[in-house]
């Protein structure tokens, strides 16, 4: 009986110590979708774009000095290719992404007010793609959505202005993202960001 009552209290213990060491943050950056434009880019008449402004939100908890867990929430904005044959016919086409992500982070002590990061995880992706096909007057417009699950790692450093806030600079890796029929539309995603992270 003394071993469990003092197991609960270890546990309980443990608990609050976890909830004590939780943080959150928002970061903004560049996504470079790697295959988009393969192919395309110096074609006359097209205009392609791989790289588009992209957010995120997250939060996470410490299980000891080294070793954390947090979830996120990411959207990447619109890469298009817009392609015109002489003033008569043209296509355009988007692709956006919504993430949903969960990785383990390994930390370096510290050095000063910074500590590296390493991370690997997995992230569930939804990519929504809009075409619109215009000839002459007339245009027909199309959409479709592709989901999935991927590999996700990255690694980056975390600097202290105080106990309860700092600055997170950070480089993700998301492999093998979106619809794998058309080799263009599944890639992988280079990202970096920056963003104020707090902590409680």
């Amino acid at each position: 009986m003394a071993s469990l009552v003092a197991g609960v209290a270890l546990s309980g213990s443990a608990s609050v110590a976890l909830a004590q060491q939780g943080y959150a943050g928002i970061s903004l950056g560049q996504a470079e979708v790697k295959d988009f434009c393969d192919g395309l880019s110096g074609l006359s008449g097209v205009d392609c774009d791989d790289t588009a402004l992209s957010g995120r939100l997250y939060a996470g908890g410490f299980f000891d000095e080294y070793l954390a867990f947090e979830a996120g929430y990411r959207y990447i904005d619109e890469t298009s290719v817009e392609a015109s044959e002489s003033g008569v016919a043209s296509l355009g086409f988007d692709a956006s992404y919504h993430m949903f992500d969960s990785s383990l982070l390994i930390f370096t002590p510290e050095f000063g007010p910074v500590r590296l990061f390493a991370k690997a995880g997995l992230q569930f992706w939804r990519q929504d793609m809009d075409a619109q096909l215009t000839l002459g007057s007339d245009g027909i417009k199309g959409s479709e959505h592709e989901s999935g699950l991927a590999f996700r790692t990255g690694a980056g450093a975390t600097i202290d202005f105080t106990e309860s806030f700092g600055l997170r600079l950070e480089w993700d890796y998301l492999q093998n993202v979106g619809d794998d029929v058309l080799d263009n539309l599944e890639s992988d995603i280079h990202i970096f960001s920056v963003g104020p992270e707090f902590r409680f």
